[in-house]
């Protein structure tokens, strides 16, 4: 990778400071007033019952829940009931893994309780196979696809079929993916990505998991596979505004450092627009910004 100039890094903060000026003034929030105590009861209670029964299944573990909607009502932003559960179940994840390293970009499994915009009532969504396997190229094996599909089933037990909702697209046109080429190897990219992580003011770190240590106990060797969890709620919750149900898949953001057969790092992430085509859910200036902010920020990041 060359080198890129100290104009065209100067034009690219300039453009990215503009935006969030203009982001700023427009507002940019179809949710602008506080969200009442009484709009978080029925959410909650759903997220309460996704939590509860992964606590109760030895087999799985939770990695993070965060609750998008008074994390960005904390940081000056207001959004609908959006809480994400994060959790394992270690032996799937390394079994889809084995085929694709980077479906890691959509494990650990994932469920939202949120606030449907078009009713008001609230819902559960998570992925299904179909798009994992649309997305990655998996084999559509049962005993994967079965295994997948227990996983989510067990996180949703007692919620009712009509609180479930699902996705209008199992598919994406592309994969939906930005991957950037690294000239460092494994330790100083992930080094240098953490650092531009951390230095980003509006940033909080949800976690790291590390998929090639955790699929070793389950006999699947993998090259080295780290995913990054980390948001900034203020802006995201920007973002979130109009499109909760981006709070499954494009917040918190989750960015992947692996290594390929031939010992080149590469570092992967998602194109937010492309999730929120896949949703069919609006596409404010805050996602645009965001999406920008990434690209730009890692591809800095990763200069020589």
């Amino acid at each position: 990778m060359t080198r890129k100039p100290y104009g065209g890094c100067f034009l690219r903060t300039y453009l990215l400071c503009s935006c969030w000026l203009i982001l700023c003034l427009a507002g940019c929030s179809d949710d602008a007033g506080p969200i009442s105590a009484a709009r978080y009861v029925e959410p909650d209670k759903l997220f309460q019952t996704l939590e509860g029964n992964v606590r109760a299944n030895p087999r799985l573990e939770i990695i993070a829940e965060i609750d998008h909607s008074r994390l960005a009502a904390q940081a000056g932003s207001s959004m609908p009931p959006a809480h994400v559960l994060i959790w394992s179940d270690p032996e799937l994840e390394a079994a889809i893994l084995k085929h694709a390293p980077l479906a890691a970009i959509d494990l650990p499994l994932r469920a939202l309780a949120y606030e449907d915009q078009g009713s008001g009532s609230a819902s559960v969504i998570a992925n299904n196979f179909d798009y994992l396997k649309n997305r990655y190229a998996l084999p559509d094996q049962a005993g994967l696809r079965d295994r997948y599909e227990s996983a989510i089933a067990t996180a949703m037990e007692g919620i009712p079929q009509t609180a479930i909702a699902r996705f209008p697209s199992d598919a994406m046109p592309d994969n939906g993916l930005v991957t950037l080429d690294s000239p460092f190897d494994y330790t100083i990219t992930e080094k240098r990505i953490r650092e531009a992580i951390d230095a980003q003011s509006d940033t909080v770190n949800f976690g790291i998991v590390d998929f090639a240590a955790r699929s070793r106990k389950y006999g699947v060797d993998l090259r080295p596979l780290r995913l990054i969890l980390f948001g900034g709620p203020g802006p995201g919750g920007q973002a979130m505004a109009s499109a909760p149900t981006l709070g499954l898949d494009a917040f918190c953001q989750k960015l992947l450092i692996w290594e390929d057969a031939n010992g080149d790092v590469h570092v992967t992430f998602n194109d937010l627009i492309a999730i929120a085509e896949r949703q069919r859910v609006p596409i404010g200036i805050p996602l645009r910004v965001i999406n920008r902010r990434l690209k730009s920020t890692f591809a800095d990041a990763l200069e020589q």
